[in-house]
């Protein structure tokens, strides 16, 4: 899965760059600019360790893949690292990420006193000078240094007139400090975007959850720096946020030994920063804003539809009668950014509807099709925020929505207090109804929801110790919030499905093992097992995607999840109302975050996810039910 852009376009992109981009090796002489082969990723974060941190084993999953990296240090992290002034601390904190770097990519330590592994230039881009590492014999590798002032540029959030300088890190490759104001900082950092061309852009948390560790200023800064710079781009970027510091509140979601690769890689870094406390942070990693597994849906014929968000911008596609997929087609803008998670819903009369959260102003806002498997409207409908105090609107996390039995759907989301908020329509395919607070504490986001057999609405969420439902005893009736589902401590957001019977399944990660759990029904509509099932899996991060075959013999849940190499591996169960899953299959790829599945026309299960090329790609199964086999993944346009 694997991939790029047409070489025509890299090439074109280049020469319009050129006048932008001045390169001086160490030893002052002109030298050729080396260049990343598109399919790459960009890293952009605040301090020399954020990124090995809290972003690893991504980057390290994705380096071994082979895929590009490059990674951008806003700070010269001088505040920390060893050495007795500024300019050694910053030096020393770059040394440490080359060798981290380094040692990921599997290059040796032949000289422990140099990194003689490395070729460095002074890099001038939108008129500053910032330093630039390339690994020589990995070229795909590089690792740029702005250098400005650690423990400063949260202040490019809050004060509009701010200005940062930069430090000279000992024996750097810039010898001129550069001044900063915040139009700087996104220019250089557009400029990066366009030089590289990154189909994913890992970035920091830009809006902390405040119920935990509040993060660093620098972290939030970098996140939002970003962010912005990437709408400046204008390119078709993919965006992942991590979350920071405070993952140390939230359960562990690696395995062991990704912990200790993890760990590995920290203790080149801490060579030359002693003060580090490397803490909980090789035991997790955990996602801000996921796309989640909800971006996939069937239009009233039956054909999938699947939403992607890059850049802010929701691109869709879809199956042609004839079986051929159709897109990518751009949406209308939604009034500003979405976040990445986009949860599919239906009208009444069959028109697919999309739910989505404006990272701008922290409202959800909805956009449907025009006719039943049709166009789609010009326009939003902006559903608002639960809150009106700023500070908890910005707490809401992301949408996801049901219908009830009468047609009317209902759409759920982490309210800014930890529990969670709903609006329902006021008629089958009509207006809204006011915010109704559902109750819920701790609640973790990632909402699920389904409706049953019976007409009822199931909602579930995680918590830090357990699962937690929402449900109605009748049909477009009020909700019972509960904690009494049987559970094991949950490490991800979780996913449900139905049985042919009815019976739910709920799908999760099992802290510290990243193992597979599902807490299911053993009636459907009543009782639970007292101890949920245990199905293992190739580790990973996340939630999983599930889809249930159509009814008869062979109708069974299908499960995929992001492994722990990036690509998919599938499970389903043994038997139709079965409890046991089988064994797990890997069926390759390279992605970057989520799968998603759903059922085509005729009934085959379709999965979908995005590759590290930053195309979507499928795999389909090559008719109904559980045992057909799946053929290979083929890219969508």
């Amino acid at each position: 899965m694997r991939g790029g852009r047409a070489t025509s376009l890299w090439v074109r992109l280049l020469a319009a760059l050129a006048a932008l981009v001045v390169l001086v090796p160490m030893g002052g002489v002109a030298g050729a600019t080396p260049t990343i082969a598109p399919g790459s990723f960009m890293q952009i974060v605040a301090h020399e360790d954020d990124d090995i941190l809290f972003m690893n084993p991504d980057i390290d999953d994705s380096i071994q893949s082979g895929a590009a990296n490059v990674t951008v240090f806003l700070t010269a992290g001088q505040v920390t690292g060893d050495g007795d002034t500024d300019e050694q601390r910053a030096r020393n904190r770059q040394r440490g990420m080359l060798d981290a770097y380094a040692r990921m990519t599997g290059v040796p330590d032949v000289n422990p006193a140099a990194q003689e592994e490395w070729t460095g230039v002074a890099w001038t881009i939108a008129d500053r000078q910032v330093e630039r590492y390339t690994l020589t014999d990995h070229p795909q590798i590089q690792l740029v240094f702005m250098n400005m002032r650690d423990n400063e540029i949260g202040w490019f959030n809050w004060v509009d007139d701010f200005v940062d300088h930069t430090i000279i890190p000992e024996d750097g490759l810039v010898s001129e400090s550069y001044t900063y104001e915040r139009a700087d900082v996104i220019a250089v950092l557009a400029g990066l975007m366009n030089h590289y061309q990154p189909n994913v852009l890992r970035a920091q948390d830009p809006i902390v959850d405040n119920r935990y560790d509040p993060g660093h200023g620098d972290h939030v800064a970098a996140g939002r720096l970003a962010g912005d710079a990437a709408q400046a781009s204008g390119l078709p970027i993919l965006l992942v946020n991590y979350r920071d510091y405070n993952i140390a509140d939230a359960p562990m979601n690696l395995t062991t030994a990704i912990s200790a690769r993890k760990s590995a890689i920290i203790d080149h870094y801490i060579q030359y920063d002693h003060a580090f406390d490397p803490n909980v942070w090789p035991t997790r990693m955990y996602y801000r804003w996921a796309r989640g597994t909800h971006w996939a849906g069937r239009n009233a014929d039956g054909r999938p539809q699947i939403f992607v968000v890059r850049n802010g911008v929701v691109n869709t596609y879809g199956q042609t009668p004839l079986g051929a997929w159709d897109g990518p087609h751009a949406l209308a803008g939604a009034g500003g950014a979405l976040a990445p998670a986009i949860s599919v819903g239906k009208q009444a009369d069959g028109r697919l509807a999309i739910f989505a959260r404006r990272m701008t102003d922290h409202h959800i806002v909805t956009m449907s099709q025009t006719a039943a498997n049709g166009a789609w409207t010009g326009s939003w409908t902006d559903l608002g925020n639960p809150h009106t105090d700023w500070e908890i609107q910005e707490q809401i996390g992301l949408p996801v929505v049901a219908s009830n039995a009468n047609g009317r759907m209902q759409m759920f989301v982490k309210n800014g207090n930890g529990g969670v908020s709903s609006r329902v329509q006021t008629a089958a395919n009509g207006g809204w109804g006011a915010w109704q607070n559902r109750g819920g504490t701790d609640v973790q986001d990632g909402l699920t929801a389904v409706t049953t057999p019976l007409g009822l609405i199931e909602v579930f969420a995680s918590s830090r110790t357990r699962l937690l439902r929402w449900y109605q005893s009748t049909p477009n009736g009020s909700f019972t919030y509960s904690t009494a589902v049987p559970s094991m401590t949950p490490a991800s957001p979780p996913s449900i499905a139905l049985s042919q019977d009815g019976r739910l399944h709920v799908a999760y990660r099992r802290a510290g093992t990243a193992e597979m759990v599902v807490s299911y029904q053993l009636v459907a509509g009543a009782a639970w097992s007292t101890t949920p099932a245990v199905i293992g899996g190739h580790a990973g991060v996340g939630e999983p995607a599930l889809v249930t075959t159509p009814a008869g013999p062979a109708a069974r849940i299908l499960m995929f999840e992001r492994n722990a190499g990036t690509g998919v591996s599938m499970t389903k169960q043994l038997i139709a109302n079965g409890s046991g899953y089988g064994a797990w299959t890997d069926l390759s790829g390279t992605i970057v975050d989520y799968p998603a599945a759903t059922l085509d026309a005729s009934g085959a299960a379709v999965m979908f996810a995005i590759g590290t090329d930053g195309v979507v790609h499928a795999r389909k199964q090559s008719a109904p039910g559980a045992d057909s086999p799946f053929g290979d993944w083929e890219a969508l346009p």
